[in-house]
Parts: C-alpha cells; structure tokens; sequence
C-alpha cells in the first residue's frame, strides 16, 4: 500500500507520523514532534507553518505528498440537531438547514459534515454536526501547500482519535477518552465506538502533574455530566487515557479516586506495528493518537466519521448527458437506415436468389428429419400397449378379496412400472382373524399377479377387524396385444373374464 502520513499541530508544535499501511493495520516507519516557534509579545506576525513544517519533512526524507490533517474541536462550530423525518438522501440537506438556525456562526460557504446518532420521539434523526470556517480551512490549505502536502483528508481531532480503539470498543459501554496535548485536552465521551459527546478543553500553563491532574478532574466532571444530560441519564462507566505510566501516573490515580470508575492507560503506539522496533518513541505518545487512528481508517479502508473534505451530502441528480448522447446517436441512426434502405433495394433480386436456395436446402433437410416423428410415433404406440389398464386391476382385486364383514381395504396405491415393466399395488385394510392374511394372499395370486405380505398385527382397540395386514401386488408385464377378435368371440369375452373370478367373493366385495 501506498505511504501514509498525518499531520496535526497546535500553537506549540506540530506532530507528524509516517508509516504504511496494511489490512490488518498500520506499520510506522516515522513519528516527530516539530516545534512552532512563539508569537513574540506585542507582535502579530504569525509563524510560518507551512516553512517550518516543509523543513522537518525534508530533513525526513519527505516532499510533495498527500497527507491526511486533524484539526481540533476548539476550532469548529459543533451542535446537536433533530431533524424530522425525512428519507435518508434528503437527511444532509436537512441537517445544514437546522445548522443555519442553530450554528452561531454558519454560513452557505461553511464545509458541515454530520454523524446520525439515533431516532428521535418524533420518528427523525438525532446527529452531532460540525462546522468550519472557511477562512480556516483555507488558512490550513495554505500551510500544507508551503509544506508541499496536499490534503487527502481533514478529519475531527476527537473523531480520529477515538478511531484508533474502535476496533475494542464494541461492547456497548459508555466511556469518556482523555487525550492530553500541549496546550489542551480533548475530553471525548463514547458509546461503544461512537462519539457522542466531544469537548477541548485548555490546560494552565504550569508543568506540575497533580496540578494538571485537578484541572482534568473538574473539566472531567463536568463533561461526564454535560453527556449525562445528553443521554438521557446514562452515566460513563470507564475512562481511557491516551499516554504512558511516565507522565500519566498521577492523572490515572486521582481519576480512580475521585471518580469511582475504573481508569485504563493506552500507549497509542501499542496498537501498531513499528517497522523498525529500535526507533525511539515520542516523548509524548498519547498526543499521537488522532494521527494513529487516521492512519488506521486509511489502512483499513475505513471513512472517517467527520470528514471537511469529503462531507455527507445529497446524491447529486442523474447525469442526462448520456441520455442526450443516445438520442442523437438513434437520430443518426435513422439517417442511416433510411440510406441502408436505398441500398437495400438494389439488393433485393440477389437476395431472393438466396432465399430461394435456402428454401430448397430446407426443404431437403425437412425430407429426411420425417423419419425421426414416425419412429417417436411407433415408441409412444409401444409405450401405450405396454401400460395397465387400473380400473380392469381394480375390479379384479375387489372381485378376489373376502367380503366386507370379513376383511375391509383401508389404502389402496398404484404404480406403473418404467418401461412397460408392469406394476405394483400396495394394498392395506383389516381383517377378523389372522388366517384371512394369508387367505386373501392366496385369492391375489395368479399367472398375471404375485402377492407378498409385509407381516400382520393385531390391534387390540378395534372390535371388529382387529388384525391389520398389508399386502403387496405385482402385475406382470401386460403381453403383446392381439388383434381383434371378430364379433361372436367379443360377446363371449365377458364370460371369460368373469369365470376368473368367483362370484360368490364378487358379490361379497
């Protein structure tokens, strides 16, 4: 994959990391802190950014690439909004409206990008929208340019950060991330991997832990309340801080005390891979954690929730140019055609010479494919004299079987035979005593039929024919049919049939 690098500063440094990406992840060749120089006092000449940054990218073997930015919280406009409901595609023009009403500062021109949260009582859209001023996005467009970086993405600090543990936080709890940098503090509160509630807030400017560690206490607090209100009383569960136990060992300790909740220290560098373990790490790992966790999304393919560059916004129309291409293409086409029939016409007597061979070619070919049908008419002839005649089966089996009071049919199934192979009966019913079975079995067979019983029970809850049999009957393949026999011989047929079976069974059944 491609290499990828992120950027990120502040009023005191600027913070840059390197690396490529893989599927699983990302590999860091390179992580540097580049420091600003200050505004002197009274003065209002701006660092060089851009310059500053072009030099320490130089002098790390970098120039002329993309890059991915982070900016922070406290300098974006950021609001919650309902919306009511609306379809999907028409959410994000929604969205920009209520931000009209509800940003301080907002404009037409403004970049706004959104994250849906939940659905409201009135059946719409809760999001969490943010805003940046143009000026400010051209500004950073001008320092990355000096750099010569152009800007592939522009990525909310919280949001990116919060990235680099999504893959971890999907057990639905809520946490608050504290990720601590120079100057300030961003104060993020999670649902899962979601941010809900993000904040910055300023650090005093002193180098005492337990001081810094009582600032974050209070500003801890009062963004674990402000979400509290937001969610509707749900309560943070756990808190992550972004550093190392070298700098962040009095702030984890107060947390735990004062907040009651368990406190956890995540190196962001110990969720990717170095490609070279000997490089020493940033003094301060924790403050890489927005530009790990944009490297990771781009690694993994993954869009950032706020992006400035690439905001969520209406599907632009169709494009009809390609409708308008076909129609003049078939205005064309018709053209043609009508020059095609001209053409056409001093064709035709050369055509019908063609056709005309092709007739007789078809005709000869029809000649000898008539055999095929005769032959298909003499198979379905065979098939016809080869199969059963079931109402003659039926009569004859209701002709052999003992009369009702002594045994009764309770199911009665046919099958052909492929081929012409005959057929099977599977007869089942009930009968008064044991013996009948195979009285009956006797009775079914003949030169055309054999009989088989699958065995008998006596079922002790019927009273009358309790014994239950079943019985299986095999017809023979029916022989070659014989002509016809003249008129007398036809009036006599009746009585031959009827000798086969006794009357007495007939009139029983």
């Amino acid at each position: 994959m491609s290499r990828l690098i992120a950027i990120e500063w502040d009023a005191k440094e600027a913070r840059v990391a390197i690396g490529r990406g893989r599927a699983t992840g990302v590999v860091v060749d390179q992580a540097f802190v580049v420091p600003l120089p200050q505004r002197e006092e009274g003065s209002t000449a701006e660092p060089d950014v851009g310059a500053i940054l072009a030099k320490a990218l130089a002098e790390h073997g970098i120039s002329r690439a993309e890059a991915l930015v982070a900016v922070g919280r406290a300098n974006i406009e950021l609001r919650f909004l309902s919306t009511p409901p609306v379809p999907q595609e028409e959410l994000p023009d929604v969205v920009r409206f209520q931000a009209v009403r509800s940003f301080t500062t907002f404009g037409e021109e403004w970049p706004l990008d959104f994250v849906p949260l939940e659905t409201n009582a009135d059946g719409g859209m809760n999001v969490l929208a943010a805003a940046i001023a143009p000026d400010l996005l051209e500004q950073i467009r001008k320092d990355c340019a000096s750099a010569g970086v152009t800007i592939s993405r522009l990525v909310l600090r919280p949001f990116a950060a919060a990235a680099l543990l999504k893959d971890q936080l999907n057990d639905g709890k809520c946490r608050m991330i504290v990720d601590l940098l120079r100057d300030d503090a961003d104060l993020t509160v999670l649902i899962g991997s979601q941010v809900i509630f993000p904040r910055t807030v300023r650090l005093p400017l002193v180098n005492e832990a337990d001081v810094l560690a009582r600032t974050l206490l209070a500003e801890g607090r009062r963004t674990m309340i402000a979400a509290q209100n937001q969610l509707g009383g749900r309560r943070v569960e756990e808190v992550i801080i972004f550093g190392d136990g070298q700098h962040h060992t009095t702030l984890k300790q107060l947390l735990e005390k004062e907040l009651a909740l368990p406190v956890q220290l995540v190196d962001p560098f110990e969720r990717v891979e170095w490609a070279e373990p000997r490089v020493k790490k940033p003094e301060f790992p924790g403050t890489f954690a927005p530009l790990l966790g944009m490297m990771h999304d781009e690694a993994t393919a993954a869009l950032p929730v706020i992006d400035f560059l690439h905001p969520r916004m209406k599907k632009p129309p169709p494009d009809r140019r390609r409708q308008y291409s076909y129609a003049a293409a078939a205005v064309a086409a018709v053209a043609l055609l009508g020059l095609g029939i001209m053409q056409w016409q001093l064709w035709t007597l050369d055509r019908q010479i063609m056709e005309l061979s092709a007739t007789k070619t078809k005709a000869d070919k029809m000649a000898k494919d008539s055999a095929k049908p005769i032959s298909d008419a003499d198979k379905l002839d065979e098939f016809a004299a080869g199969d059963i005649n079931w109402l003659d089966e039926l009569a004859a089996l209701s002709a052999k079987l003992p009369p009702p009071e002594a045994a009764m049919v309770n199911k009665i199934t046919a099958q052909t035979q492929p081929k012409g192979g005959g057929g099977v009966i599977k007869i089942t019913g009930f009968a008064d005593k044991s013996d009948r079975v195979g009285e009956i079995e006797e009775h079914l067979r003949d030169k055309q039929h054999t009989a088989r019983g699958n065995g008998t029970g006596e079922n002790p809850n019927r009273e009358e024919l309790p014994w239950g049999f079943e019985e299986t009957v095999t017809v023979a393949k029916p022989q070659e049919p014989v002509a016809a026999a003249p008129a007398k011989a036809a009036t006599t047929a009746p009585a031959a049939t009827k000798s086969s079976v006794p009357a007495k069974q007939g009139g029983g059944q």
